[in-house]
């Protein structure tokens, strides 16, 4: 694209070269409901870019043809020191395309959008073909206009080009930053944009170099220091030279002082290679363009990264020796200048190799010299449009054979057809007409079978078509006469099985299969029997008490849970006896039985402070909470992790080790064995994980 911008340059309209250049524009959509002032922000940067010496080219609310006039303008300028581009507005961009539009654009869509505006991405390249510095300063602005078809509202992905800074933000923030920051003689550009937050740097070009520079001063030479120093210069030796600087260390002419000294002296010892490229001060864009020219040449291979690691010097030394050069390494400005100068040529050999291939294999006009061409160009300078027009090959053979299958199918006159081509072309051409066809046949299909076994009126007919077309056109006709035949029957077998099964569930399935029948006011009654029952049994479980079994006997004797409140009466009188022989024994490990017996027992409460009391109380609150069992099953996995010694150890040890293993394994620190710290603790014993 450089190149392009450059002929631009050479075909147009030579001007005089301006010092610097400023294209700004500012625009608003002639019905456009949401505005913020886009060019108000932007015009007034106009004057303030005027005074620091800047030609203006700019234009507030322009449209299309005007616009594209302006950036002819901006091609005659042939900029040469700095060159500023301005655009505040409204943008479109579909993928990897942008578009500034015009005042007049209103509604567009991708198929009308190149005649609304001209490409942000042509300004850029424009930027990068001026001889001097150039930066592009966007600020999109949502306008509250519709898309059309295929476009999206602001800025797309741009190409920055080398040499280029792009920043973006709000309108305000970049006129902000081009009539303050921006002028400021000898900022550094870096620095500069540090002071705009409201700004989106997307590429930089020299940072620590100011955008303006800094203002020269002629310095005044004091009349002795002039004097000194022409009398030296007579003289014109090392120890004249030597004199002055001793008189004047910091003089007018102290630097030519030591050059000439430099001069006049024998030559230094030679440098090495690398004090040879240091004084070049390679930046990041130079190395990348030299492995660019060494990866032309089949030199270098590896990412073009801008770092000179093992692979770029070793293509350096190869180079080097190929061109009958000292094999060091390392670059002088010589070298880097004959590699540019190779690469360049390289790279007109390798177009021109890939034109005459394009031209050889038919310039594109057959699949198979498209496909020769990529084959050997996948990068060329042709693949793109080589790619486009096999896509559009490949979419007119399948457009083609969707229409043959089409037709082989008997196109659409029968149903077999119709679904064997949905089946292989689900969204192929005709695949909207065939569904509208079967939709169409499945139609006439419901209406014939309804006239063939609905119509008549039967309960096995009604029901017939109702097992086929649950969802056919005439189901709430059918549904409503099925019900009504049912209904005039009293339907007792169906209240014989709801009454059989005796559940929520099938009372309320016969209500909603039967709405009308005259058993519906039993249904709903046992319905409240039946809730009544289970709500009087939640609150005797709640209770949790042998009274409240008792009560809920009393009540239901012959209820859904008489059975399971027996069961646990007699559970209860279990723990009554089991808490009367702990209590004649009193001893703590016939409370612990209890315990173990009886964990939510009537009594558990009771026995955990006897055993406190028996104890002295326990010094850790999860002392005497577990079993016997769980206090085994713990020493045992406690052991074998290596956490507790073997031989007896007290229930104290065994908490206070849990504690230990729970901590170091990021678990809740209870003391007690859950479930959670038995599973790990199985693990890792079985593993042998200490």
């Amino acid at each position: 694209m450089r190149s392009f911008v450059r002929a631009l340059l050479l075909m147009s309209v030579a001007l005089p070269a301006q010092a610097d250049t400023a294209f700004v524009v500012g625009t608003v959509d002639g019905i456009a409901t949401n505005s913020y002032g886009a060019p108000r922000y932007v015009g007034t940067a106009l004057q303030p870019l005027d005074h620091a010496g800047f030609e203006v080219i700019s234009a507030i609310d322009a449209d299309t043809e005007t616009l594209r006039g302006l950036v002819g303008e901006l091609v005659a300028m042939q900029e040469e020191d700095r060159m500023v581009i301005i655009l505040a507005g409204r943008f479109v961009h579909f993928e990897g395309l942008t578009w500034f539009l015009g005042r007049e654009a209103g509604v567009q869509g991708l198929g009308s959008v190149s005649g609304a505006g001209i490409p942000v991405q042509l300004l850029l390249d424009i930027a990068a073909g001026s001889e001097g510095r150039a930066l592009v300063l966007l600020g999109p602005e949502d306008q509250g206009l519709p898309m059309g078809p295929g476009l999206n509202e602001g800025l797309g992905n741009l190409e920055v080009p080398e040499g280029v800074t792009l920043a973006i933000g709000h309108p305000a923030a970049v006129a902000r930053f081009a009539t303050r920051e921006l002028l400021v003689q000898g900022r550094p550009l870096r620095a500069a944009f540090e002071r705009a937050p409201g700004l989106s740097v997307q590429a930089i070009d020299a940072p620590d170099q100011p955008f303006m520079p800094a203002p020269v001063v002629t310095p005044t030479v004091p009349p002795a220091d002039q004097s000194y120093w022409e009398a030296m210069v007579a003289l014109n030796n090392v120890f004249a030279y030597q004199a002055y600087l001793n008189r004047y260390p910091n003089g007018y002419y102290a630097a030519e002082a030591q050059a000439r000294i430099a001069a006049l002296q024998p030559p230094q010892p030679q440098l090495t290679p690398e004090e040879v490229e240091a004084p070049l001060g390679l930046n990041r864009t130079q190395r990348r363009q030299i492995q660019r020219d060494l990866a032309v040449l089949n030199y270098y291979s590896a990412g073009i990264d801008g770092i000179f690691g093992q692979g770029t010097r070793g293509g350096i030394r190869a180079w080097q020796r190929d061109n009958n050069l000292q094999s060091t390494g390392y670059l002088d400005a010589a070298q880097v200048q004959r590699l540019a100068d190779q690469g360049e040529v390289r790279r007109a050999e390798l177009q021109a190799q890939d034109r005459a291939f394009w031209q050889q294999t038919g310039s594109g006009n057959d699949e198979a010299g498209l496909r020769a061409y990529l084959n050997r160009y996948p990068n060329g300078e042709f693949a793109e449009i080589a790619r486009e027009r096999i896509a559009a090959i490949e979419e007119a053979r399948a457009e083609q054979a969707d229409i043959d299958y089409w037709n082989q199918t008997g196109r659409g006159t029968n149903e077999a057809g119709l679904r064997a081509y949905l089946q292989r072309y689900p969204q192929g051409q005709f695949a909207g007409l065939a569904r509208q066809r079967l939709e169409d046949i499945n139609a006439q299909q419901d209406r014939d079978y309804w006239s063939q076994t609905g119509a008549n009126g039967t309960e096995a007919g009604l029901r017939a078509y109702l097992q086929r077309y649950p969802q056919g056109i005439f189901n709430q006709t059918a549904r409503q006469q099925l019900n009504a035949l049912v209904t005039a029957g009293n339907h007792g077998q169906a209240w014989q099985q709801a009454r059989a099964e005796d559940t929520l569930d099938a009372y309320r399935a016969f209500i909603n299969t039967y709405p009308d029948s005259p058993h519906v006011q039993r249904a709903r009654a046992r319905i409240n029997e039946i809730q009544a029952d289970n709500q009087a049994w939640q609150a005797a479980v709640n209770a949790g008490t042998a009274q409240a079994y008792r009560d809920y006997l009393n009540i239901y004797p012959d209820g859904r849970h008489a059975d399971d409140a027996r069961q646990r009466l007699q559970t209860g009188n279990a723990d009554e006896q089991a808490w009367r022989t702990a209590r004649d024994q009193d001893t703590v490990a016939a409370y612990r039985q209890y315990l173990d017996d009886f964990s939510e027992g009537a009594h558990a409460a009771e026995a955990q402070a006897r055993i406190d009391a028996l104890t002295g109380g326990p010094s850790d609150p999860a002392i005497g909470q577990m079993s016997q069992a769980q206090l085994q099953l713990a020493a045992t996995g406690l052991r074998r992790v290596g956490l507790l010694p073997n031989g007896n150890v007290s229930e104290a040890d065994i908490v206070a080790s849990l504690r230990r293993y729970q901590r170091s394994r990021g678990l809740e620190e209870t003391g007690m064995l859950d479930r959670q710290t038995m599973a790990l603790l199985t693990v890792e014993a079985l593993g042998g994980n200490n």
